[in-house]
């Protein structure tokens, strides 16, 4: 493509083309981390973070939205064609695959532009803006093409790393302390951890289910001979509910005699204190 052929755009092509008033007015006041993180939304560059091409692209377009306006001080319509200028130029190396010349003619063209009919910026304005491009643009256009052209190999790092952890706690709660209660106490007043039962009470639960119930031969011939059509299963289950309940009487009976034998011991240790 030669200079000729590049098309000429009207005169106010670069004016708010690609940053309009209200987001240059909303940058006005944002920190340089917000405004790379709005550039990269709205420039659709999300993973400059792992992405070199992208990353490339934000920081050119934020040096250039950077130098116009903070460092220059350029008003917005003169920031907007600036940055116009800047984007079309990328645009043509990544996009258009415009060669060194052809870039630089069409520089020319929206400079001559900006000079001729729209009038934004002085003589001196000018100048500074084709010193910043020769050194931020057309000095790195190589580089540029490299990072545009190239394909990023996709690289992968990672680490066994072997991470010792203190081992979960056996209760919810951590032991008391030394200067505490005692961990028995703790247990069974705080936590209210029931006292596993010892081989007596074990014993005991194991022979108060029917299933443990154990029958001898004389046993069995007398529940066949005598009630016709009664499993085993079945004699055992009513000779426990049957035990059971006498159990039951005579433990309530023995409590009770229990209970009345220490009510009639201490009438007589206080008959004896009074005594005394």
């Amino acid at each position: 493509m030669t200079a000729q052929e590049i098309h000429k755009e009207p005169e106010d092509h670069l004016l708010w083309k690609y940053l309009n008033q209200e987001e240059l007015q909303a940058m006005e006041n944002m920190e340089l981390t917000r405004v790379e993180n709005f550039m990269s939304e709205k420039f659709n560059l999300k993973e400059y973070e792992i992405d070199l091409k992208q990353a490339c692209f934000l920081d050119y377009y934020l040096t250039q939205y950077w130098w116009a306006r903070k460092e220059k001080g350029f008003n917005l319509e003169q920031t907007s064609s600036f940055f116009s200028i800047a984007y079309n130029l990328m645009e043509n190396l990544s996009e258009k695959k415009f060669n060194y010349i052809d870039n630089l003619a069409d520089f020319k063209l929206m400079l001559s532009v900006l000079n001729e009919r729209v009038r934004l910026f002085s003589e001196q304005q000018l100048k500074d803006m084709i010193k910043h491009f020769s050194l931020t643009f057309f000095q790195n256009i190589k580089l540029y093409l490299f990072v545009i052209e190239e394909e990023q190999n996709e690289i992968a790092v990672s680490r066994d790393i072997v991470v010792e952890c203190p081992k979960l706690p056996s209760l919810p709660y951590p032991p008391p302390l030394d200067e505490a209660l005692p961990i028995n106490l703790y247990e069974k007043y705080i936590l209210q951890i029931p006292d596993e039962p010892n081989e007596e009470e074990k014993l005991r639960e194991e022979l108060e289910k029917p299933d443990n119930i154990v029958l001898s031969d004389e046993v069995i011939e007398q529940i066949h001979d005598k009630f016709e059509g009664l499993g085993i299963d079945e004699a055992k289950k009513i000779i426990f509910e049957v035990t059971n309940e006498l159990v039951t009487e005579l433990k309530d009976e023995m409590k009770t005699k229990i209970k009345n034998r220490e009510a009639a011991l201490l009438n007589e240790l206080a008959k004896s204190a009074k005594k005394k």
